[in-house]
């Protein structure tokens, strides 16, 4: 059982294309370079005291932030250095704390002994180990 009724609400193919062509009166009009260009010319005058205008706000406002820039520069620089240098040196403390704890076990007598003959053992452990046992084959 087909349903015709849906095929009747939908457009016919044809009947959409000569629908949407467009007659000579209704194309969008051509791009006149010459239209534009006089167009342009007309209204210069207004356009060049506006772009004068935008261009010395803009330099004037450039000036008082350089201005400004330079008066609080010295101001906040110190500032901002002290916290700077604040910063380096409570980090360099909060490294050194536990630094010392190790500094101080390895200044012991017994630590630095320790580990050059640990190190002389792992070193002769490496060297019996990386030698080929020598087997004589004889026939």
């Amino acid at each position: 059982m087909r349903n015709d009724r849906r095929d009747e609400s939908l457009f016919d193919e044809m009947r959409l294309r000569r629908a949407l062509r467009l007659d000579a009166a209704e194309l969008p009009p051509r791009f006149d370079l010459a239209t534009i260009t006089a167009q342009a010319q007309a209204h210069r005058p207004g356009f060049a005291v506006a772009a004068l205008l935008s261009t010395c706000l803009a330099g004037m406002a450039a000036a008082a932030l350089v201005g400004l820039v330079a008066v609080a520069l010295p101001t906040v620089g110190a500032t901002v250095a002290s916290d700077l240098f604040d910063a380096a040196i409570q980090t360099v403390a909060r490294a050194a704390v536990p630094a010392s704890a190790v500094l101080a076990a390895a200044q012991q007598p017994s630590i630095p002994l320790a580990a050059t003959f640990a190190l002389a053992v792992a070193i002769a452990y490496e060297y019996a180990q990386r030698r080929e046992r020598v087997r004589a084959i004889t026939s």
